[in-house]
C-alpha cells in the first residue's frame, strides 16, 4: 500500500478497536496486533514496481481517494490490471486513474454505476451550491450524509470555498460530525505532494485542509441546533450513527434537506428516500413523515460508463472481468461493452462472476527482453533466433552477448576448465583414427601415418589433437611404471561438454580393458570355487587396484596391510578393503573413488537370483 493508505488504514482500524470498546473475548484483533501488521507493511510509490516471488507488483493512481491505488499484476509475461474504485475524472484534491505504460492482458474492473452517466464536475458543483443555498435560504438545515475519508474532504473543499466568496452565508455554521473524518483531516494535510496540481498550487499559499468556516464536531452533544446549519454526518448510508439520528430529527420538517452526494447501494435507506417516499421507519419503528427535500448529487469517485468505456478502448485488453456492482447494472454494463467492442471491431471476451467464482482464462505466456550492446548492433529479422545470456535486473530483462555482461551489470564470466584422465591399453594411432572418423576436423601434431594393431609407442612418447574446436586430447605413453594415458582438456558448456561425452565414448570402446584382467578374475574364480576366501580377497584387490590404476592412475595394492594405495595429482588414497573405507586428505577425491570402488565391488559379486 502507498504511505498515506498506511496512515489511513492506521487510523480506519485504531478507531474499530476503539468502537469494539477494548474487548478481548470474540474481538477479532487488538491494538497490538494492529501494531504488529502495520509493522509488516511494506509501501510502494505510484508507478514503481516490487517483485514478490517472480511476481511483478506496480502500482497506479486509482484516482479514487488518497493514496489510492489500480495494481497491476505481471507473471510470466501475463499483465492483470486490478482498478479497485476508480476514476477517470479529477476532481478538487486528486488526478484522474493513470494509464498502465504496458496494455494489460486482463482487466478486472469495477461495474458501480453499470451504464449511468455522471454529470460534469462543474455542472455538480454548481447543482450543489444551488441546493444548500436554497435550504438555507428558507430558513432549513441541511444533512449531508458521506463517507468519511474521500468525499469528505471533497465536500468540504466546495463548502469552503462558497463560504468564503459568500459573506451572507459566514454566518452559517458548517459542522463536520465524524470524528474519523476529523482525524483523517491530519492526513491530509501531510500527504499534499500525492494530490493534483491544483492542491500543491494553493498550498505554496496556505494548506487548502485548514478549514477557515468548518467546525469539527466532538459529538452530537455539541451541535447547535438553532437556525440554519450545514452539517457533515456520517455514515452515509443513513442505517445507523449520527447521519440516521439526524435525518429522524430533520425530515418531518419541509424546509430542511437532505443532499446524498455519494453511491446509495440498494437495500438502504438513503436509497429508499432517493424514492421520495411518503413516510419513513425510524430506528425505533414508529413511523416518521418525510417532508423534508431529497437531493442526490453524486460526487462519488467511481467511474461511470463513458469513463469506463473510454478506459478500456485505450489499454484495450482482451478480457475484462466486471466486479463490485449490483448484478443488473453489471449485466447492462456488460452487454453495452460488447456492443461497443463489436461496432470498433475490438476482440474483448467479458465475465460476470459471483462471489467466490473462479474466472478460467487461457494465456499464452510470453517473455519479454531488451536485447543490449553487441546483439543490438544488428537489427534482428522477423523470427530471427537470438542467442545470448538473459539477464534480470529488478523488473526488467536483456538479452546479451556474454562478453558484454561486465558492462551492464556488477557480474563477470567465468571459465570452468575441465580435465579427465582415461588410462590406454592400445596404440594412440588407433584412438587418433577412431576420432578423426567420427569427428570431422579432427588435428593433431603429426600425422597419422600408418596404422598397426598392437604396436605399441615409445616410452614416454607424447602425441595431442584437437577435435574440432571443444577438446584438446593429450597422449602420454608408458614410462617408469605409469601406464599409457590421455588427458582430455574443455572449457565447460553446453556444446563443448556434448563433445566431451562423445570423445570419452569412443577412447573407452577403443581402448580396451586393462592388460592381464581376465586372468585375474579366473584366478579369483578358481580360488572362490575351492572356498579360499581369502586369497578370493587378495585378487579381488589385485582387480581393484587394476581397474582404478585405469581410472585414476599409479595404484598399487599393499598385501601385507590389505591395503589398496592410489595417487591422484599428488593426492594420497588409501583404500582399506577388507572394511571397505576410503582415507584422503581430499573430500571429493574421496568421494569420488568411494563411489568406484562402490560400483567395482558390486560388478565382482553380482546379485544371485534364484530361479522358481
Amino acid at each position: 500500500m502507498t504511505h498515506p493508505t498506511k496512515a489511513i488504514v492506521g487510523t480506519l482500524l485504531k478507531d474499530f478497536v476503539k468502537v469494539s470498546g477494548g474487548r478481548t473475548d470474540g474481538a477479532l484483533y487488538s491494538e497490538k496486533d494492529l501494531e504488529k501488521t502495520l509493522d509488516l507493511t511494506e509501501v510502494i510509490d505510484f508507478h514503481q514496481t516490487i517483485e514478490v516471488d517472480g511476481i511483478q507488483v506496480t502500482a497506479y493512481r486509482a484516482g479514487h481517494v488518497l493514496g489510492a491505488c489500480m495494481f497491476e499484476i505481471e507473471i510470466a509475461g501475463m499483465r492483470l490490471l486490478y482498478t479497485g474504485d476508480y476514476s477517470r475524472v479529477p476532481d478538487r484534491h486528486l488526478s484522474a486513474a493513470d494509464t498502465p505504460d504496458n496494455p494489460p492482458h486482463i482487466v478486472i474492473v469495477e461495474s458501480t454505476y453499470g451504464v449511468s452517466k455522471h454529470l460534469p464536475r462543474d455542472q455538480r458543483e454548481q447543482r450543489f451550491v444551488e441546493k444548500v443555498r436554497g435550504i438555507l435560504t428558507r430558513g432549513g438545515r441541511v444533512l449531508l450524509p458521506v463517507v468519511a475519508l474521500g468525499r469528505a474532504q471533497e465536500v468540504l473543499l466546495i463548502l469552503e470555498e462558497c463560504w468564503n466568496n459568500s459573506p451572507e452565508l459566514q454566518n452559517v455554521p458548517i459542522y463536520q460530525a465524524s470524528g474519523l473524518a476529523r482525524r483523517a483531516i491530519s492526513v491530509y494535510q501531510t500527504y499534499i505532494e500525492m494530490m493534483n496540481d491544483d492542491i500543491k498550487a494553493a498550498f505554496q499559499a496556505s494548506n487548502p485542509f485548514m478549514f477557515k468556516h468548518v467546525t469539527h464536531l466532538k459529538s452530537s452533544q455539541h451541535l447547535d441546533d438553532i437556525g440554519p446549519c450545514v452539517v457533515m454526518a456520517t455514515p452515509s448510508m443513513l442505517q445507523s450513527g449520527l447521519s440516521r439520528e439526524l435525518f429522524e430529527a430533520w425530515c418531518e420538517d419541509p424546509r430542511n434537506g437532505i443532499i446524498i452526494a455519494d453511491f446509495a447501494v440498494a437495500g438502504t435507506l438513503a436509497r429508499e428516500v432517493l424514492d421520495e417516499p411518503k413516510e419513513i421507519m425510524s430506528h425505533s419503528g414508529h413511523k416518521l413523515a418525510l417532508r423534508c427535500s431529497v437531493d442526490a448529487i453524486s460526487f462519488s469517485a467511481h467511474a461511470d460508463f463513458p469513463q469506463t468505456s473510454d478506459f478500456l478502448d485505450e489499454v484495450n485488453p482482451p478480457h475484462v472481468v466486471l466486479v463490485h456492482g449490483e448484478a443488473g447494472e453489471m449485466m447492462r454494463l456488460k452487454r453495452a461493452l460488447e456492443q461497443r467492442a463489436k461496432a470498433t471491431d475490438r476482440i474483448r471476451n467479458l465475465y460476470t462472476p459471483k462471489v467466490t467464482q473462479p474466472v478460467h482464462i487461457r494465456h499464452q505466456p510470453r517473455h519479454v527482453a531488451k536485447v543490449v550492446g553487441r546483439l543490438a548492433e544488428k537489427r534482428a529479422a522477423t523470427e530471427e533466433a537470438l542467442q545470448g545470456l538473459l539477464v534480470r535486473h529488478g523488473a526488467q530483462d536483456s538479452l546479451m552477448h556474454p562478453s558484454d555482461l561486465p558492462f551492464f551489470t556488477k557480474l563477470h564470466p567465468g571459465r570452468v576448465l575441465q580435465r579427465q584422465l582415461l588410462a590406454l591399453h592400445k596404440p594412440f594411432s588407433e584412438v587418433r583414427l577412431a576420432l578423426e572418423v567420427m569427428f570431422e576436423g579432427t588435428k593433431g601434431d603429426t600425422d597419422l601415418g600408418q596404422v598397426t594393431p598392437g604396436a605399441m609407442q615409445e616410452p614416454g612418447a607424447s602425441q595431442s589433437l584437437r577435435v574440432g574446436d571443444a577438446v584438446s586430447v593429450s597422449y602420454k605413453a608408458e614410462e617408469g611404471g605409469e601406464p599409457a594415458h590421455v588427458v582430455l582438456e574443455w572449457e565447460g558448456g553446453s556444446t563443448s561438454d556434448m563433445v566431451a561425452d562423445a570423445v570419452i565414448a569412443i577412447i573407452l570402446q577403443s581402448a580396451g580393458e586393462p592388460m592381464g584382467l581376465q586372468q585375474l578374475e579366473a584366478q579369483r574364480q578358481a580360488v572362490l570355487d575351492k572356498g579360499d576366501v581369502d586369497s578370493a580377497m587378495k585378487h579381488e584387490m589385485q582387480i581393484l587396484a587394476t581397474l582404478l590404476n585405469s581410472q585414476f592412475g599409479q595404484a598399487h595394492v599393499d598385501h601385507q596391510q590389505d591395503l589398496v594405495m592410489l595417487q591422484v595429482d599428488q593426492q594420497h588414497v588409501i583404500i582399506d578393503y577388507k572394511a571397505s573405507k576410503v582415507s584422503c586428505s581430499d573430500d571429493a577425491l574421496r568421494s569420488r573413488v568411494e563411489r568406484a570402488m562402490q560400483r567395482l565391488v558390486e560388478a565382482m559379486n553380482p546379485v544371485q537370483i534364484e530361479g522358481h
